[in-house]
This record gives structure tokens, sequence and C-alpha cells, in this order.
């Protein structure tokens, strides 16, 4: 599901956000009761999931800040330490840096717990970006969170609501949040229909959501399949994740369907060590024993019709073969016995 571009009126952030501005000298009042802050002074959110615009896209929006300037205002976490953490704008900062600007217009919130400020985060860069453009990364990373916070109700429903507000002003209406969809659904199913997914198909990206850093990004890059990589998540302990990726980048080692289950099985049977890990993602579990049963051989045409005629049936050319070689194996045996 394609998300509407936010349509931005600066005046109408102060009333949503009851934001009063803090005594600071490194901050400047401008229209609406928005504040500028230096760059310099905004630090970007710890272990931030969401990957900077590159190329072309990087390019654009360079080129819109050096024509429009920063547009829609920076959300920022004030903490009880006094820090300034990105929650909505890194990208915005990352351009303006760019465009040789050296402050812009930040919106800033208080009074959060660490999960409400991690819910703005993936609320807000769900909604202004396309779903579709995500890596399975930050998929996983934004249906996870979403998906416990339509677990939470209360606060974090009202916090919900004030981000689509913040980024649809005009249209909360047509762009509801997942909270106001019908209670009788399932929170994977809530999810699901707001981007557009199956209630399975959330349920992997959050079972993905698991997975160590090193082996989530070979998602991205296509080293692992996005199903194998959902059932290699099954190996829950993270000390034998990182033994499959230090195997991966040691020796070189592919996870395909195959060593994906078989990685799933043995640990849930409690039998994945170090030696059948090893065994399972060099091949050697899943390679094929050689039969003892005789290969198919197939007769070149050349020698059927030079026996055959185009009138026989492929039951009677059959018979007449099975004749041929009963005839030669029984002459074969008698001059062995003489």
């Amino acid at each position: 599901m394609e998300l509407a571009k936010p349509k931005v009126i600066i005046e109408d952030f102060a009333d949503m956000l009851n934001f009063e501005p803090e005594q600071n000298t490194a901050l400047a009042p401008v229209q609406g009761g928005i504040t500028e802050m230096d760059f310099s002074l905004m630090e970007p959110f710890p272990n931030h999931r969401f990957k900077l615009y590159e190329g072309q896209q990087l390019a654009d929006m360079v080129d819109s800040v050096h024509q429009f300037g920063i547009l829609l205002p920076i959300i920022l976490w004030h903490t009880e330490d006094g820090r300034h953490l990105i929650l909505s704008g890194h990208n915005r900062r990352n351009a303006g840096q760019l465009a040789g600007l050296i402050k812009g217009p930040v919106i800033i919130k208080e009074n959060l717990t660490h999960d409400e400020a991690v819910l703005i985060v993936t609320e807000t860069n769900l909604r202004q970006r396309s779903f579709s453009d995500m890596s399975h990364s930050e998929r996983a990373y934004c249906l996870a969170q979403h998906y416990e916070a339509l677990k939470s109700q209360g606060k974090r429903n009202d916090l919900l609501q004030e981000i689509e507000r913040l980024l649809n002003p005009h249209d909360s209406d047509e762009n509801s949040t997942s909270v106001q969809l019908e209670q009788k659904l399932e929170s994977r199913e809530k999810v699901g229909q707001e981007y557009g997914l199956s209630a399975s198909k959330v349920g992997r990206y959050i079972k993905i959501s698991t997975l160590i850093e090193p082996l989530i990004a070979k998602v991205d890059t296509g080293e692992i399949a996005f199903l194998a990589a959902y059932d290699l998540s099954f190996v829950e302990n993270r000390n034998q994740q990182q033994q499959i990726s230090d195997l991966m980048e040691s020796e070189g080692y592919k996870v395909d369907m195959k060593k994906a289950e078989l990685l799933r099985s043995y640990y849930e049977t409690g039998k994945l060590t170090d030696t059948t890990m090893v065994q399972i993602l060099s091949g050697e579990k899943t390679r094929k024993l050689k039969s003892n049963k005789p290969q198919p051989f197939k007769v070149k045409a050349t020698v059927i019709s030079k026996y055959f005629t185009n009138e026989q049936s492929p039951k009677e050319i059959e018979d007449t073969i099975d004749k041929a070689l009963t005839m030669y194996f029984e002459n074969l045996n008698t001059e062995v016995v003489d």
C-alpha cells in the first residue's frame, strides 16, 4: 500500500504536539512555534536500523533542500540527560548538511519512555517511505516494532494517532492508523491490512527480525533467501547464529532452503552441535547418496530407425529389445560356462 506523502503546514505542528520551546541559547524560535537547532547538536537515534538515502534519491533530496529548505521539521527527543536524539529526520539532517546548511527546523519531544521513542522512529519511517522500497531488514524491524505497539493498548495508541496527525495533518481520516481498524482483527492482521501483507507474511518478517545483524544483512544482499532466513530464525540461540555467520564468512558456505530447514530441525530437536552445523553448512548432510540402481538410458533415434520401422509401436519396439537382450545375455552366460 502506497502511503500518502505528508502534507505540511508549519503552523499546525505547535498545537499538535503542545510544544513549548525550552530556554536554550542554541535554539532560535521560528514561524509557528517550531524551533531551529544546529545540526551538530543532534545525535542519531541509538541502533537506528533505517539506511540513509544514497545515489539519486539522496541527490534529489539535496536539490530539494537547496531550492526549498527543509520543509518537514526534524523530530527530536530531549532526553533526561540533556541529549537531543533524532526520532524522525536522519535523512533531512544529512541532506541539509550536504546542501551546506548548519541548522534546521525541529520539534522537540520530552517525557518519553524509550519504547515510545522507538515507536516514533518506526512509525514515522513507515509513513514517510514506500514500504516496497525498504530492505528486508528495515521491513522486519518496522513490522516487529509496529506489532509490539499494537499489542500494547492505551498510551501508545494516543502516540500512534499523534504521529499520524504529525505526518498527515489534513488526511488523518483517510490515512488512519492501524489502531483505528476493527478491534476484532488480530494484531498481525491489522499490520498486514495496513501494508498489504498477509498475516503469515507479517509473522515471517517479525520472526526474521530476531536474526543477528550479520545474518539479516545477508537477507538484504540476497545471500540468504527470505524463506531460508525464516527457517534460520528458529535457531534462536544467538551464539549459534553467530557461528553460522562466521562459518559463512570464513568458509564461504551458503545457506539455501534445504540447509536452513535442516539447521532448524536439528536445533529444535537439540541436535545442532558444532559438528552437525559444519556438516549441514558444508553440504555433507544434504548431499544425495549414490544409488545402486542403473541410470536411465535413452536409445538414439538413429539406432531405432536402423532396426525398426515407423509403423511399429513403442510397445513393440520395447518388447523386441527386451527379447534381444534376453537372448544376448543367455548366449553370454553359455559362453562363460563353456
